[in-house]
């Protein structure tokens, strides 16, 4: 079918199909921008969290900004939890997974020289209370921990313990194990080395978990000691869920209650709830990109099937002459399916180049995500399937009109 026709047709009466073309440009271009930035707050959601996360209980909140925490008050700490019936594992940290309170960040390049800022969980075998799954190399030895701040080690290479993700970056395709990660731009650091690889460690800079940087994440060797801040890790039985936590909560404010400032109220909830909590803002907004996109696409299908129809109608015994002439009902249904996807097609090259311009806009004034080229054909494609089945009911009618139309006087 010629283009040249349908283009000579849909002039003749051109103000509809412009406002149909421009409509569907707007659309490519807000449904571009928002499956963008609803993919960027699903994708923390889905990534692994590399924990156990139904058995492990996160204990926060044990912040005393007027006094530190000595090393001796959070080994009782941990002894305390220890003993609480159900209890498989403690660990005293700063930073742990889904505690956004506490953020430590950490810049590393390695032989690749790909830098990155990896968040950093500190505290004393959180390899094992986490659940972590360890897939080459070992956990820390006990002589590798050494306290927060203290001088201890200094030197000498860190062992540190890094994800899967984390090791492709920074080495390639070789082996991780033994190799130095250094902070860039110090030439005085003495580099960290990989002595384990995990498979996934979620990062708690949740905000950052996008573009393939979730498990940006490593664990360090140090104990938290002399530290205003202080969390806890708990791994409980699977058996005794409820029970471990009523005496976790219980352990915790007998231990550091009367320590804590007045009106200070610690949390100790399991990961699944904490991610609930955190990940809240992000349930609520990708309804309303949800709403947003539905209502877009709504209105562009409405216009669409409108305007096809009006065709129909006009052209009823046009079409009746073309089926007296032997023209099949296929004829008929592609040519009107060819004459949207004109109109479309044409509507969603402008939404492209709008959605583009219009994302750089943004960045600009209210500091968005730049919209990566992969989602402009995503949105596009979307677009043009929208338009293809709005069209497709008026155009079936169309293709079922028959030829004795064309002998009724008009």
């Amino acid at each position: 079918m010629s283009v040249r026709i349908l283009f000579s047709t849909l002039r003749r009466r051109s103000f509809m199909p412009t406002l149909v073309m421009l409509q569907v440009a707007l659309a490519c271009a807000i449904l571009s921008n928002v499956s963008f930035l609803a993919w960027q707050q699903m994708e923390p959601m889905l990534a692994p969290s590399g924990v156990d996360t139904e058995n492990l209980i996160l204990v926060d909140g044990l912040d005393a900004p007027n006094r530190s925490w000595t090393k001796a008050e959070v080994q009782a700490g941990t002894e305390a939890l220890r003993e609480v019936p159900g209890v498989r594992a403690v660990s005293a940290a700063m930073g742990l997974p889904m505690v956004v309170s506490v953020l430590s960040v950490r810049a590393y390049s390695g032989p690749t020289g790909v830098k990155v800022g990896a968040n950093a969980y500190e505290g004393d075998d959180l390899l094992d209370t986490l659940g972590l799954q360890l897939v080459s190399g070992r956990n820390f030895l006990s002589s590798e921990y050494r306290d927060i701040g203290s001088d201890q080690g200094k030197g000498v290479p860190e062992p540190v313990i890094i994800t899967q993700s984390l090791a492709r970056q920074m080495f390639g395709d070789s082996v991780p194990l033994g190799q130095l990660l250094h902070s860039p731009g110090d030439g005085t650091d003495p580099g960290s080395v990989v002595v384990g690889v995990v498979r996934h460690l979620l990062r708690n800079q949740v905000g950052m978990a996008t573009n393939g940087r979730a498990d940006d994440t490593v664990l360090l060797p140090d104990r938290v000691a002399d530290s205003w801040l202080l969390s806890y890790a708990v791994r409980v039985d699977p058996q005794m869920r409820a029970a471990a936590l009523r005496g976790v909560r219980k352990a915790v404010k007998k231990q550091f209650g009367p320590l804590l400032p007045t009106g200070s109220t610690p949390k100790s909830e399991f990961y699944a709830t904490r991610r609930a909590e955190v990940f809240k803002s992000r349930r609520a907004a990708l309804v309303l990109f949800a709403g947003v996109a539905l209502t877009v696409m709504a209105v562009t299908v409405i216009g669409i099937m409108g305007l096809t129809g009006f065709w129909v109608q006009k052209r009823t015994p046009q079409i009746g002459i073309r089926r007296a002439l032997g023209a099949r009902r296929s004829d008929i249904l592609r040519y009107f399916l060819a004459e949207n996807t004109l109109i479309v097609g044409t509507g969603v090259a402008l939404g492209m180049a709008l959605a583009y311009f219009g994302n750089s806009w943004l960045m600009r004034y209210y500091e968005l995500p730049h919209l990566p080229w992969a989602w402009l054909p995503l949105g596009a494609a979307a677009m043009v399937l929208v338009g293809q089945l709005a069209a497709l009911g008026p155009a079936l009618r169309a293709a079922a009109v028959p030829p004795i139309v064309a002998t009724r006087t008009r």
